[in-house]
């Protein structure tokens, strides 16, 4: 491996390790915060005790689009002129799932199916729908024009993603507009949203390679403040509060910068569920695949919709670019972090 690729891969199971260990933790301090909770007296003056949870703020609407003309004008204002190219080409719409509105397009709730529908099984458990997204509603993007997106996951477990035999955990359907359809008959759901998307030019938190250590990196935060600030939103990351903030495509809003790897190599049967693998030629091959890889979900843990991945925890659908511009959906991977 080059130095880069060992220092990216130091990081990256630095990052899995401590979100490891930090989800062991979380998972005692519930169980004891729990255990008091069921011996001590309801208090009215402090009815979040009853939850166990962080709060979440709902994330705000894009008020607009940002041009590459714009980013490259920040990029010279912040000193970042010699990577405005690479600065652009790393840009990447994403569409901002807010709740409100009156449209077709749904968190939680049920979907509308065929009759021969068969609903996604993953270890003998039913999977929860978290969404159904109109097609024809959202702006122009790699996606499909037409039809509706249904995303189903195995939310009452919540695996990792991290071993091979967690692919059918998630599910992703696009059924056809021409598909004779009828309400869903399921026991239970999430609560049903309506959202209104909206268009965003996104960074990743990682700046490129090219931008050195220092004073540049520094500046790397702030064009995407800037140009978060451009679009009338916030960098979730560095906000005050945690943001329950849905979007699909676009970059992550996640310090783990290495889920792609992650995807590409668990899709090909190697098992990360304890940390890194051995150093291995066929790895190194695979892992140049991992900028196939691009976002189709992100889901937050959300008190209105009722989702708990974990503090800060976020659901993660990833697609090879290639079925992306396809079409196809039977190839996702969704990590949890």
């Amino acid at each position: 491996m080059t130095g880069a690729a060992d220092r990216r891969g130091f990081l990256r199971d630095l990052i899995r390790g401590a979100a490891q260990a930090a989800q062991e933790l979380q998972s005692t301090l519930r169980t004891s915060l729990e255990e008091a909770l069921e011996q001590a007296e309801p208090d009215p003056y402090f009815p979040d005790l009853d939850a166990p949870r962080q709060e979440t703020a709902p994330a705000e609407p894009a008020e607009r689009l940002a041009s590459l003309d714009e980013l490259r004008s920040l990029c010279a204002e912040l000193g970042l002129e010699p990577w405005a190219d690479e600065v652009t080409a790393l840009a990447r719409p994403s569409v901002r799932l807010t709740f409100g509105g009156s449209g077709g397009s749904r968190l939680g709730g049920l979907p509308e199916i065929p009759p021969e529908f068969d609903w996604p099984v993953w270890e003998e458990e039913e999977l929860t729908c978290l969404c159904r997204l109109r097609l024809d509603e959202l702006p122009a993007s790699p996606l499909p024009s037409q039809g509706t997106l249904l995303v189903f996951y195995a939310l009452s477990q919540a695996p990792s993603g991290l071993r091979p035999e967690d692919g059918g955990a998630c599910r992703v359907v696009l059924l056809g507009d021409e598909a004779a359809v009828e309400p869903a008959e399921r026991t239970t759901s999430l609560p049903e949203l309506p959202v209104v998307p909206s268009l965003e030019l996104t960074l990743p938190v990682e700046p490129p390679s090219s931008v050195a250590d220092g004073p540049e990196v520094e500046a790397w935060t702030t064009l995407r403040e800037r140009l978060a600030a451009l679009q009338g939103v916030e960098v979730e990351d560095v906000a005050p509060d945690y943001h329950a903030l849905h979007r699909l495509l676009g970059h992550p809003d996640s310090l783990d910068h290495g889920m792609e790897v992650d995807a590409q190599l668990v899709s090909h049967g190697i098992d990360l569920e304890n940390g890194a693998v051995d150093p291995d030629p066929e790895v190194e091959e695979l892992e140049a695949g991992a900028a196939d890889w691009r976002l189709l979900l992100q889901l937050s843990s959300d008190d209105d919709l009722d989702v708990w991945l974990g503090y800060f925890g976020r659901l993660y659908v990833w697609i090879r670019h290639d079925d992306l511009e396809a079409g196809r959906f039977d190839a996702v991977r969704a990590l949890v972090r």
